[in-house]
């Protein structure tokens, strides 16, 4: 089956944040190599959505939210949701975040 990718707002901007700080704290190459992982990984999960596990730090209204690692970067966390036909990023941050906290602003933001 083929799945629809949506990547929400709030993932892009978590995605910025994330390279800049890489970009500030590491180097370029990293960065870059972050954000290639990240598309990947993006696409790995719209051929396997099923793959990532399902949390369970936050009860949604939105449903299951699943969470699966950013290939090659694995303290970052992508957290989204299979809907019908289609896969949406909600989120991507660094695991060592409070997890639960972030994730319960999710039907707030969506």
């Amino acid at each position: 089956m083929n799945y629809r990718l949506i990547i929400k707002d709030r993932a892009t901007q978590d995605l910025r944040l994330l390279a800049n700080y890489i970009l500030v704290n590491g180097n370029s190459d990293v960065a870059v190599k972050f954000l290639n992982a990240a598309e990947m990984t993006f696409v790995q999960l719209q051929k396997t959505p099923g793959m990532g596990k399902v949390t369970q730090l936050v009860v949604s209204s939105l449903g299951k939210i699943r969470q699966w690692r950013i290939k090659d970067f694995q303290d970052y966390l992508i957290f989204y949701r299979i809907e019908d036909t289609t896969v949406e990023i909600l989120r991507v941050f660094h695991g060592a975040r409070d997890i639960a906290d972030v994730l319960s602003e999710l039907d707030e933001e969506l």
